[in-house]
């Protein structure tokens, strides 16, 4: 059994239930019910999908629940999926995990001989790709390109400035684009176990076995002394940003999200090229047919998707998987066996993950997979068949049914994330607006400078009418001086919460769209002229990246 941290909530009401139709099966539509709540940890890559999908989940159900994935790395996801060693891996620290690399034989061969059967899910592939912050380097053909014994050379600190002849052989124009000669090379690497490292480690090694010695290769390696650590996914982004010349690995989507410089790698065919291009070409899709023939419940430490073949594939090629015990009786109750298996039907419902696609660059795997691994694995959970809700998912509007307490529906939506949604179009709309007008990457970055400004803005005066609301109810007073927004909204009830981030969500709303109005403004003021097609370049797969 896990050991939660965080106490439930019983919400009572009065017990209905409606018969359909002569002797049909009763639909609970409001009953008292304690808050049902199921928790995961692992790899940061696939985070923001998983919180996406939680949050809809929990929109969309009638009765109370809570669903939460702490980002913290593959290797701790891993080590709280397994358990206690001490205890023989009976009470696992999370109610699942994930990870974009599988168990290892060795943790594998331990679970079963401790008699713990568990299913690897495969959920989405994405490429782990190389970004720097070298200023006037753009991304692109114009750009770094990279062979594996040149990022080894790197890493280990045999390269150390971006000006050295051995990266000059395939970046001849690089010297000219420097901002002077030898320009310094910062290395960023995770901090903690992380299966990007392990990934991009794997691939230095299986490309330049020469420079890259085994014993340099896994989750945790040493680094050199001058390297820059950096925690999670976040912490990279921000290492590789904050420090000039700066050269990190991250999950491709994050990175193109944070609008960071791409590198281009050289593939097993010899060829330059980014993981976008990969992507447009099916070279990460592919990668998976490698466990095509597997049980989801069988040994995946051998599984490789790293320097495949082919003109368009990416070498560095990662699968997120969620980990499972066979058997569910380690949760609390029937009712959390049923949400768990919900959400994992939800990572293979097409409603729902290909939103991971077209918002964070994440790649589905094959229908083959799909079937005959992930949902095959689904099937094989024990779950106490007399106790456990059966959750269902509404497309279509179903009268009646679909007022269930089990059943997760479209219909049935928050205001904010009706409004999210709502943006989310509408900035689509303005960067089609964009691409027509011809505006440039750097006039759209400014404005949302001025965007987060005003936003900072609004912070501050929320803080100055609480302090005045408190001062008049008589409670904590004081000018606001000295406290920050965060302490300040510390002290709300939940009513209180509620309703400021409702008005804080408005005015950023509020906001954005005044930015877009003057974005569409100076759309049609600019006449476009020259600049179309390098504002072509700067939007790609709905993400704004440098042209």
């Amino acid at each position: 059994m896990m050991l939660r941290t965080v106490a439930s909530t019983t919400t009572t009401t009065a017990a209905l239930l409606l018969l359909l139709g002569g002797g049909g099966a009763p639909v609970a539509f409001a009953h008292e019910q304690t808050t049902v709540a199921i928790a995961g940890s692992g790899t940061t890559n696939p985070s923001k999908c998983y919180w996406l999908i939680m949050e809809q989940i929990m929109d969309r159900l009638l009765i109370p629940t809570r669903l939460t994935y702490r980002a913290v790395g593959s290797s701790t996801g891993q080590t709280e999926f397994m358990g206690s060693p001490e205890l023989e891996f009976r009470s696992p620290a999370n109610d699942f995990g994930s990870g974009d690399i599988p168990l290892t034989t060795t943790d594998y061969n331990e679970l079963k001989e401790a008699g713990i059967d568990f299913v690897h899910l495969p959920v989405v592939l994405g490429a782990i790709s190389l970004f720097h912050s070298v200023p006037g380097v753009p991304d692109g053909d114009l750009g770094l390109n990279l062979t594996a014994c040149d990022v080894a050379k790197i890493f280990k600190r045999e390269v150390t400035t971006w000006d050295d002849d051995i990266l000059l052989e395939n970046n001849p124009g690089l010297k000219g684009l420097l901002p002077s000669t030898n320009f310094p090379i910062k290395v960023a690497h995770r901090r903690l176990g992380s299966s990007s490292t392990a990934s991009v480690t794997k691939y230095l090694r299986e490309g330049c076995p020469g420079e890259w010695p085994e014993a340099l290769v896994g989750k945790v390696i040493e680094w050199p002394a001058d390297t820059l650590e950096c925690e999670g996914s976040g912490g990279m982004t921000n290492c590789i940003r904050d420090n000039e010349g700066t050269i990190g690995y991250i999950d491709a989507g994050h990175g193109h999200s944070e609008n960071l410089v791409e590198i281009e790698l050289k593939n097993a065919d010899g060829n330059f090229l980014s993981s976008k291009k990969a992507a447009a070409n099916g070279g990460i899709g592919a990668a998976a047919n490698v466990v095509a023939n597997k049980s989801p419940d069988s040994d995946f430490g051998s599984v490789d998707l790293l320097n495949a073949a082919g003109e368009f594939t990416w070498p560095i090629v990662a699968m997120s998987y969620v980990y499972v015990r066979k058997d569910l009786s380690y949760l609390e109750t029937p009712a959390e066996q049923g949400l768990l298996i919900a959400f994992l039907e939800a990572l293979f419902n097409p409603a729902y993950i290909n939103q991971c696609t077209s918002l964070f660059g994440f790649t589905p795997v094959p229908n083959n997979i799909r079937t005959d691994i992930s949902l095959a694995g689904i099937a094989m959970l024990e779950k106490n068949t007399t106790a456990a809700p059966i959750f269902t998912f509404e497309n279509e509007t179903t009268p009646i049914g679909g007022q269930g307490a089990y059943v997760i529906s479209e219909k049935r939506r928050s205001y904010a994330e009706y409004e999210r949604s709502t943006l989310t179009k509408s900035v689509g709309s303005v960067q089609e607006t964009l691409l027509d007008a011809g505006a440039s990457l750097q006039d759209v970055v400014e404005m949302v400078e001025d965007l987060q400004q005003e936003l900072e803005i609004a912070q501050s005066q929320v803080v100055d009418l609480t302090s005045q609301v408190n001062a008049l109810k008589g409670g904590s007073s004081g000018s606001g001086s000295g406290e920050s927004f965060v302490e300040v909204t510390s002290n709300f009830g939940s009513k209180e919460e509620t309703q400021l981030k409702a008005a804080l969500a408005m005015s950023a709303v509020s906001l954005i769209l005044i930015v877009i109005g003057g974005i569409i403004m100076f759309s049609k003021n600019s006449g476009g002229g020259g600049t179309q097609d390098t504002a072509k370049g700067s939007f790609q797969n709905g993400q704004m990246e440098s042209a």
